[in-house]
């Protein structure tokens, strides 16, 4: 089943590719995040250092409007994957899927953020950062395909968790491959900066612009083929027409008339 959910992701994200271009538009937000001090570019990420100056709640508020932007573009690219699997129009669902999408999936990277920023504080000020780390990685996977059952199912944030809580208790092991996918690419790009660094190139804006063009679409791409597949009849026409193949044409080695053979003779 993985091999069927890698070939559809690396198939959607090349079919969509314009649409994943889209996702440029966010890099934008790197000339801002360098006028702020409390942003800090590193390893493919943006993180956020709040303290209680003006600054920085200004900037705040860019990292609330680009972690918005971020979630309209993951509903955008996610409903792509529906669109093509169960062919929906983009244009019936605007004004009444997509918008309310993109709230909710912005609550829940908000309510997500909030949660991992509490975890890795309390770990740093207690003394077990390991331990705080490693359940901020738990609670991000249970909530992973979250984005997908709220798009794809019409869910509610809570609604949401719930479900994708249920679908890493039916396909476990295709879960873990995805996170470990994911991870192998993520280092592949912390690779690329490391060495772009040491040539004195710009490493940090390489990365990112790795991880919003090609990282970020493809995982989501993934984790939705795999999350429509709990679809029965969607997932019988998907295995289907995966293991059908065209037949190999029949090679006629035979002579038109007036036509020489290699012996050359008739």
């Amino acid at each position: 089943m993985i091999q069927l959910v890698l070939n559809k992701a690396l198939e959607e994200y090349k079919e969509n590719f314009p649409l994943v271009l889209s996702l440029g538009a966010l890099l934008l937000f790197l000339a801002v995040f360098v006028m702020f001090e409390q942003f800090v570019l590193t390893s493919g990420t943006v993180f956020l250092k709040f303290n209680t100056d003006l600054l920085a709640i200004v900037g705040l508020i860019v990292g609330v409007i680009f972690l918005y932007a971020l979630s309209f573009f993951s509903s955008v690219v996610i409903f792509g994957v529906r669109r093509d699997v169960q062919h929906f129009s983009l244009d019936v669902y605007w004004n009444t899927i997509m918008k309310s999408a993109a709230v909710k999936i912005f609550i829940l990277y908000l309510f997500l953020s909030i949660v991992v920023y509490a975890l890795v504080f309390s770990g740093l000020f207690y003394g077990y950062e390991f331990i705080a780390i490693l359940l901020a990685l738990i609670v991000s996977c249970i909530v992973m395909y979250a984005p997908q059952s709220i798009v794809l199912d019409e869910e509610t944030v809570f609604g949401a968790v719930g479900e994708s809580f249920k679908f890493w208790q039916a396909n476990f092991s295709l879960s873990a491959v995805i996170v470990l996918i994911s991870a192998a690419l993520l280092t592949i790009i912390l690779i690329i900066e490391l060495v772009l660094d040491l040539f004195s190139f710009p490493g940090v804006f390489v990365s990112l612009a790795l991880v919003l063009l090609f990282l970020l679409p493809f995982i989501e791409q993934m984790k939705s083929y795999a999350f429509v597949l709990k679809f029965a009849l969607i997932r019988t026409s998907e295995v289907h027409q995966a293991g059908h193949k065209a037949p190999k044409p029949i090679k006629i080695n035979a002579t038109r008339m007036r036509e020489k053979h290699r012996g050359g003779k008739l």
